[in-house]
């Protein structure tokens, strides 16, 4: 908390405390003034009561003296009983002589208990009377009458001859409603209680209630008075015998042996100020809350207005310091006349410091603005008026003011931002303008150099399109031609050694075909020249067409390849996902030299899991994430061609992005490895017609065709034409499109055109295939033999309908082609989506 709040705090806490130490005093001095009040007022009805019960007490014995005396005289006993009777002070006189027997009963039988009776005559006679004993007077244990249910009290007093001689005992029995009528004229306050006791405790009488507690022992040791003390004690009690709260006084008597008991209710006497307290405390309560209230409001509201002051001393400074301009006008006085304006506006506008306090803000800003409308209905406050942002130039000179005049000739121009905005009440009226201004000149730079690199990048990635295609066309035509020779001259030579050098040769160059696929196959992935083409298709062709390609290098390793057949169809690029497969397979293959290899399928919810599982050399945990690295390899440390060249996993990874199928790996070395590809499932589409198993070679297929090939390039053109008169056929070589024209003119027309896609003098290899169209007026079927990948040469495959291979093609794949062409029947059907491919993912898939 703020130091500066802590002495109003402090003062507020001094009057709480003041006005609850008030109350509370006052509240205690009231309460201690009502209970020594009560205490005044039992002690003196205590002292009325005792002075009415030793006034009955005292007349009976005087009545027991009496008897004694004309005992003792034999004198006749007619006036004193008669008077007691009269006046209702004794129920019943009983005389027993010395022996015990009743000698003479006077009133009304109340029939004490004999056995007490004779207890009690015992006593006497033999002077042992302790309890209830003034001076031979004694008060015996009250009883009810089991007649009239009427309580008495007995006294009685030992009866003496004149020589001293024991003569009997005289008892006379006292109604105690003689005692709680007194009471009830006493006029005690509501719930008072009033009670007489023998000395030793047992109950003699009480105003209410005295049949069902009479004879009953309450002493209390902490309150009960020395017997014959004549003080008077204090009690705070709970009643036994109805519960009620009391402040009680015990007077004993000096004379008899008496306690006199009168307690008044705490309710009667704390009623009327408990609810004065309750009513006092709620007030003091409800008004220290309210103080407590306003308080912490008001020191909120001081520590609100003083944050509030610092953040606007903090905001202001931040503006004076800030490098952005700033501007306010005030929108609800004429002219909407500028209040602020920070020194960076100043300067960033090219005006003096006070220039603009107090100008139309209109003024101020049309400088900046070509076409000073712009600015009109914001200042003017029109309904539609919004947000306003203007880019403009001014002279470095102008916003360098204070500059030298070398400096601010040599600086170049400034670009700024001027953002104008409406600040409008809670009615939708304009209030104020804010205007901020901003140097963009790094910003326009920073935009002009991205625009400029963003041209160099388009112009980079072209260059790299070109290059690609080159590459792809350039690198494969050598490769091409020495293929082809190498399967013309192992046709031809049958000496063993010569074979031996065949085979390696072949070896070597399927190892450079292997590292030129792959590298071109990674440049089209990284450069997204590759497009997926997701169709739903039954997993079985794939399953199918890698165990045609994996089978004969599983039996040639001695290896078991096992793949699982499954029925269900997927959502994928069929070309893309085969060659993921593919290489999955072919990885296994390499580093798996004894065991088996597993390809399966798991349903797992919405996806399909294609697995590969093998009993190979196993990937040590480290080494999982590197492997899709390319040219990574474990455990081919003397980098074995037959064993890769570490971008096969590298090519998986990046297709398994691109058609977003996750791909994950677990692998313990010397155990083996399992890889799993997910896939979406999907329901199977509408049947198709299938292609037949396999169709017929006619004589037609198998040898004679004439076959018209055009190739520029002469090396790979005599390894063509060598390799297709091996297979049987006819062959008319051409170089350029005019020589095959000339020969179309000179020969028959040809059953088939194999054409390369660049040749001399501008022509391509497409115009070749329409001009032998028109010119035997017979669509002959085309392939086209090109190492361009560039997406324009499926398009013209696609117009012209005919067959497109890329280089550097397999002996197996031209001649299945050839095959093909020959069959045209038949061509639809096996090959319906060879023209719909992407070449990069027919190269892909190749």
């Amino acid at each position: 908390m703020d130091a500066r709040l802590i002495l109003p705090a402090v003062a507020v806490a001094v009057a709480i405390a003041a006005l609850w130490w008030t109350l509370l005093s006052r509240i205690d001095r009231e309460e201690r003034f009502l209970d020594q009040t009560a205490r005044q007022h039992t002690a003196a009805m205590a002292q009325l009561v005792e002075e009415q019960a030793i006034a009955t007490f005292r007349r009976l014995d005087d009545l027991l003296i009496d008897l004694a005396s004309h005992v003792e005289k034999d004198i006749p006993l007619l006036i004193p009983t008669r008077r007691s009777f009269e006046e209702g002070l004794a129920a019943s006189i009983r005389i027993y002589d010395a022996n015990g027997w009743l000698s003479m009963g006077l009133g009304r039988t109340t029939t004490r208990d004999p056995v007490l009776e004779w207890e009690e005559f015992a006593r006497h006679k033999s002077g042992a009377h302790r309890k209830g004993n003034q001076k031979g007077f004694v008060i015996g244990l009250p009883f009810v009458s089991p007649e009239s249910s009427d309580v008495f009290i007995p006294v009685s007093r030992r009866l003496d001859g004149s020589d001293g001689r024991f003569r009997g005992v005289a008892v006379v029995d006292i109604p105690a409603e003689a005692f709680s009528r007194f009471y009830g004229r006493l006029d005690l306050p509501r719930g008072s209680s009033v009670a007489i006791a023998r000395a030793d405790g047992p109950l003699l009488a009480r105003h209410a209630l005295q049949e069902l507690v009479v004879g009953r022992n309450f002493r209390n040791a902490e309150a009960w008075p020395e017997p014959g003390s004549g003080t008077v004690r204090h009690l705070r009690a709970a009643s036994v015998v109805d519960g009620v709260e009391r402040i009680y006084a015990f007077r004993a008597s000096a004379d008899y042996p008496l306690v006199t008991v009168v307690g008044e209710s705490m309710e009667t006497v704390f009623g009327a100020w408990r609810q004065n307290r309750f009513v006092s405390i709620a007030w003091a309560t409800v008004t220290t809350a309210v103080i407590l209230l306003f308080t912490t409001a008001f020191l909120v509201e001081l520590q609100r207005r003083r944050h509030g002051d610092r953040a606007l001393r903090i905001r202001n400074r931040a503006m004076e310091w800030s490098g952005d301009g700033i501007l306010i006008a005030d929108a609800t006085r004429p002219g909407t006349p500028v209040v602020y304006a920070n020194p960076a506006f100043a300067r960033l506008m090219g005006i003096g410091q006070d220039a603009s306090i107090g100008r139309a803000v209109e003024e101020v800003l049309k400088g900046a603005i070509a076409d000073p409308a712009v600015i009109g209905p914001l200042c003017r406050g029109d309904g539609e008026a919004g947000d306003m942002l203007v880019e403009f130039r001014r002279p470095a000179a102008a916003v360098g003011e204070g500059m030298s005049g070398e400096a601010a000739d040599d600086a170049a121009d400034v670009w700024l931002e001027l953002r104008a905005s409406p600040v409008r009440g809670p009615g939708g009226q304009l209030v104020s303008v804010i205007a901020t201004v901003r140097d963009i000149t790094e910003h326009k730079s920073a935009q002009a150099a991205l625009a400029d690199a963003r041209r160099e990048a388009d112009r980079a990635n072209v260059a790299k399109s070109k290059f690609l295609a080159a590459a792809s066309h350039d690198l494969r035509q050598p490769v091409q031609s020495l293929m082809l020779l190498m399967e013309a001259l192992s046709t031809r030579n049958t000496d063993p050694a010569m074979r031996k050098i065949l085979t390696t040769m072949d070896r070597a160059l399927g190892a450079l075909k292997m590292l030129l696929d792959g590298l071109l196959d990674v440049s089209r992935l990284e450069a997204g020249a590759v497009e997926p083409a997701r169709k739903v298709f039954p997993v079985t062709e794939l399953l199918d067409r890698i165990a045609a390609n994996s089978r004969p290098v599983a039996v040639r390793k001695g290896l078991l390849l096992h793949i699982v057949p499954c029925g269900v169809h997927v959502d994928s690029d069929p070309m893309l996902l085969g060659r993921i497969l593919q290489n999955l397979v072919e990885n296994a293959l390499r580093y798996t030299s004894r065991g088996r290899i597993l390809v399966g399928c798991r349903r797992r919810g919405a996806v399909l899991r294609i697995e590969v599982w093998d009993t190979g050399i196993g990937i040590p945990a480290d080494r999982q994430e590197d492997i899709f690295q390319e040219f990574v390899q474990v455990g081919n440390a003397g980098r074995d061609r037959d064993q890769g060249l570490g971008l096969g996993l590298a090519v998986v990874r990046r297709l398994a992005c691109m058609l977003n199928h996750p791909v994950s790996l677990r692998s313990e070395p010397g155990h083996g490895s399992v890889f799993r590809v997910e896939v979406p499932l999907a329901e199977p589409p509408a049947p198709a017609r299938t292609p037949p198993a396999g169709f017929p070679v006619t004589a037609r297929m198998r040898a004679g065709a004439r076959v018209l090939v055009v190739e520029d390039d002469p090396i790979v053109r005599e390894g063509l034409c060598a390799m297709i008169q091996q297979w049987g056929h006819e062959v008319f070589p051409a170089a350029t499109f005019g020589e095959a024209v000339e020969i179309l003119r000179r020969h028959p027309d040809p059953d088939v055109v194999v054409a390369d896609y660049r040749l001399g003098e501008g022509h391509t290899g497409t115009e070749t295939i329409r001009e032998v169209r028109r010119l035997s007026k017979r669509p002959i079927p085309g392939i086209l033999v090109t190492g361009d990948t560039a997406p324009d040469r499926l398009a013209e495959a696609e117009a012209g309908k005919f067959r497109i291979l890329h280089k550097p093609v397999m002996a197996e794949d031209l001649r299945g082609a050839i095959a093909l062409a020959l069959a045209p029947a038949l061509a639809p059907a096996l090959a319906p989506d060879a023209l719909a491919l992407d070449p990069a993912q027919r190269e892909l898939a190749d």
